[in-house]
């Protein structure tokens, strides 16, 4: 098992290597966005889980990333048809997900749409410290509600290929604190725009060995979000071989 680093280390950037986010967990032996992948995302080592957080129909915040399961929207559907519709132990309550990581993982909190910001932040304030999570989403408004309810959250907007032309605008109407790129923007200058405005970047979904390798030794990458944690790890923990000269 890979040693993680401590919730406040990870907060402040301290360290020579980004955080090693698990996307939606740590899913190659279990199911994604389950309390089972969040576990072994701890068991690796990871800093960091990244989840994905909507509203069913009956008032539950759950964890799923599709906005339709098995062409259904997850909104208009109960939590228990939503768990249904999915493999066994998918659609984890946040409740359920937030206490399996506290105190053992960073949440990298995704909220993928509006209408429950303040909801989300009061179930994240009864379990996690400030230092211990972070606010993600593709809209800058939801952002800014999350700065508005709650001063003190870290928060970062997501930017995917076809928003990466208005990112500064989204920026400033979000109040981020960093930017959230796309990997295939790092080829178009996206680490560079971002570290000349003092911005760190968490690069998502980095999956193959050669990028996440590069991107471990890049100064301008806080954080690595990616499917394959194991071959992030190994990335980010080079081995010192000896010197054949000794």
């Amino acid at each position: 098992m890979q040693p993680s680093r401590s919730a406040a280390a990870v907060q402040h950037g301290e360290g020579s290597r980004p955080l090693i986010v698990a996307h939606r967990g740590a899913w190659a032996q279990a199911p994604q966005n389950s309390l089972h992948s969040v576990r072994r995302a701890a068991e690796l080592g990871c800093d960091a889980i990244e989840i994905d957080v909507r509203r069913t129909v009956d008032g539950q915040l759950v964890v799923v990333h599709d906005a339709r399961v098995r062409w259904r929207q997850v909104a208009r559907l109960e939590h228990r048809q939503v768990q249904d519709r999915m493999q066994v132990g998918q659609a984890p309550l946040v409740a359920d997900v937030l206490d399996q990581a506290a105190g053992r993982l960073l949440v990298d909190v995704e909220l993928k749409e509006d209408g429950y910001v303040a909801e989300v932040m009061a179930l994240i304030a009864q379990r996690l410290t400030p230092e211990q999570y972070v606010v993600t989403s593709f809209l800058p408004r939801v952002l800014a509600q999350v700065k508005a309810d709650r001063p003190g959250t870290r928060t970062g907007l997501l930017v995917g290929p076809g928003s990466a032309r208005h990112a500064a605008r989204r920026m400033r109407e979000a109040g981020a604190d960093f930017l959230a790129p796309h990997v295939t923007l790092v080829h178009a200058g996206i680490l560079e725009w971002a570290a000349r405005r003092s911005l760190s970047a968490w690069v998502w979904t980095v999956n193959d060995a050669r990028s996440l390798a590069a991107l471990s030794r890049d100064p301008r990458v806080a954080a690595l979000i990616t499917d394959t944690p194991q071959l992030a790890l190994a990335a980010s923990h080079p081995v010192d071989l000896p010197d054949s000269r000794e």
